[in-house]
């Protein structure tokens, strides 16, 4: 994705997950990365401020970003601004509080999945060589958090259409969010190889 057809609601969702998820970063770190101006930069964290997600300043001698817990809603936003803080508050919210699920438990439940189908009907097809009580116990299935019903205990006020749209938003702005009919779920995705959410 190129970085000038990022929106600002996705710009600023990625900058909100940079800061959170790297112990040193910098204005010039998040300058260089999002090829945006120092003005914009200043913008960006007022709104992820002003939403209550977090406030950073800057320590000046090492030029990094220290976080403070001083982030609180601005009341006094206008309108429109009012429901980009909403939405960014929301969406940010999601991405450190929404259960991730690691694509490699799905895997080795696949494969063990697998072993346990084929042993199975080997045994049934030839008994003798393939003994019955040599089948290995039929996996566990994992068990997948309901995102959809985190979404709304997470944000009770909200219809089937915002969390839609948040959803794919949380998409566009490279978190792996997707329904899976295999598992009649949404998955989140998180990659337990690097410890990272996934495609960030």
């Amino acid at each position: 994705m190129e970085k000038d057809r990022l929106s600002k609601m996705t710009r600023q969702l990625k900058i909100y997950y940079r800061l959170t998820a790297s112990k040193i970063i910098g204005p010039d770190d998040i300058m260089r990365e999002f090829d945006i101006s120092r003005r914009m930069l200043q913008r960006d964290l007022k709104d992820i401020k002003d939403s209550g997600l977090l406030n950073v300043k800057l320590d000046r001698a090492n030029n990094n970003y220290i976080k403070t817990d001083d982030a609180i809603f601005d009341e006094t936003a206008p309108d429109r601004r009012r429901s980009h803080l909403l939405r960014l508050y929301r969406i940010g919210t999601l991405i450190w509080s929404f259960p991730h699920i690691s694509v490699d438990t799905l895997h080795i439940y696949e494969d063990l999945l697998e072993e346990y189908e084929d042993a199975l009907q080997d045994s049934l097809n030839d008994p003798e060589q393939y003994p019955p009580e040599e089948v290995p116990d039929k996996p566990d299935f994992p068990e997948l958090p309901d995102l959809k019903a985190g979404y709304y205990e997470l944000f009770p006020d909200s219809n089937e259409r915002t969390r839609q749209r948040d959803f794919e938003e949380l998409n566009r702005a490279g978190f792996k969010i997707y329904y899976e009919r295999k598992y009649k779920a949404f998955l989140f995705e998180y990659d337990e190889y690097t410890g990272e959410l996934m495609d960030i």
